[in-house]
């Protein structure tokens, strides 16, 4: 009787905690960024800050190749 209960105990004593390993890995991986706060959060970035070498500049119009690339972005949108 004892050789039928083989799988269960291979269930008990291997898989199950490889089961548990993997379901608390997955707890860490997904709820890690759930417990930060809107304060701790890094603000949204728009553009460049002050003083950043690539600002943009509203009183210079845009290059062919800018204005391509950016028709091809909004068309991927």
């Amino acid at each position: 009787m004892a050789a039928r209960r083989w799988p269960v105990r291979v269930v008990r004593r291997c898989l199950r905690p490889v089961w548990q390993g993997l379901v608390a890995c997955g707890g860490v991986y997904l709820a890690g960024e759930s417990t930060r706060t809107a304060a701790q959060r890094p603000p949204l970035l728009l553009r460049p800050p002050v003083g950043h070498p690539e600002r943009l500049r509203p009183d210079v119009p845009l290059t062919a190749l800018e204005r391509a690339l950016l028709e091809e972005w909004q068309r991927a949108g």
